[in-house]
């Protein structure tokens, strides 16, 4: 796998930009095609009961768009040996940029949460590239192969990965500085808390929140949108504290704090979505371990009476 994405990045980088573009659209269009037709009525069906359109066609066609855009997406990140910061910032806009220089001249570490929305290697691309020290939290990928490919190609883009386990690493990190990338847009089993996103419970990760009330450390949302046909803008959103004081809070308190604020973060991502609905990746089986809970609960309760 390496081998064979390394020959196809290759390729990608000795062809002019319009085969670029095209190879992306073609390759997104494949990706469709070969889409389980179950995992397409699972997108459109997520789509109509969050209430982003009513109209069942109309929610495939975004479910199809949602999809399609990986096509582009796999090229841009294949294109990576082709950027210096200069051509990179031709294609990517930071909107919002001075809540990052404010943060990065007081030295201060911070929680970045982002989403699986629009082109996110982007962004890990371009802050990093711009001197904003950013840490990205992967998931190690099941092919040890391709891992060590998109972990070589983030490297190149002044990247710093670390895996979700390296929870020691986190804190340190944000001790020196740095700012630790979050995805906490998908379905994290047990382990998440029960918080709303469409008006619906949603099991949702509280790391963002655990991690920031660590230092009262600010938290950064930051989303990317393709406002037009490969280029991109970066929005920066105004830094959000789990504290208003260092007044000491009880455990229970502590507790409320930790879920109001990924409530907020979940609010913000809804927002995006709504603005942006074919940028978010619907294939995924969002509220899968919410239905689980929910169903353990209800065993749970049935067995107490």
């Amino acid at each position: 796998m390496y081998t064979f994405l390394k020959c196809l990045s290759f390729i990608i980088c000795h062809i002019s930009e319009g085969m670029r573009h095209r190879a992306g659209n073609f390759l997104g269009w494949i990706f469709w095609i070969f889409v389980p037709r179950k995992r397409k009525i699972l997108a459109q069906n997520q789509i109509l009961s969050c209430g982003i359109t009513a109209d069942p066609k109309q929610a495939m066609a975004i479910a199809k768009a949602s999809s399609v855009r990986f096509g582009p997406m796999i090229v841009e990140v294949l294109s990576f040996p082709l950027y210096t910061r200069e051509s990179l910032n031709e294609k990517v806009t930071l909107r919002g940029k001075e809540y990052l220089d404010e943060l990065k001249q007081s030295g201060e570490g911070a929680i970045v949460q982002t989403a699986h929305i629009g082109n996110w290697e982007l962004i890990g691309a371009a802050l990093p590239m711009n001197g904003y020290p950013l840490v990205s939290v992967a998931q190690e990928q099941n092919s040890k192969s391709a891992d060590t490919f998109i972990n070589e190609y983030r490297a190149m883009m002044k990247e710093h990965v670390t895996y979700k386990t390296g929870i020691r690493d986190m804190v340190r990190l944000l001790t020196d500085g740095h700012y630790i990338g979050l995805l906490m847009d998908q379905d994290p089993g047990y382990a998440g808390i029960m918080v709303k996103l469409f008006g619906k419970d949603t099991l949702t990760p509280d790391g963002p929140a655990k991690l920031a009330g660590i230092q009262n450390y600010p938290i950064m949302t930051i989303f990317i949108h393709e406002d037009r046909p490969y280029h991109h803008i970066i929005d920066i959103q105004p830094p959000l504290r789990p504290y208003a004081s260092d007044v000491k809070l009880s455990k229970e308190e502590r507790k409320r704090v930790m879920y109001d604020l990924t409530q907020t973060l979940n609010d913000r991502l809804e927002e995006r979505i709504r603005q942006y609905p074919e940028d978010w990746f619907w294939l995924h089986n969002r509220w899968k371990w919410t239905r689980r809970y929910k169903e353990k609960e209800a065993a749970k309760n049935a067995q107490k009476s």
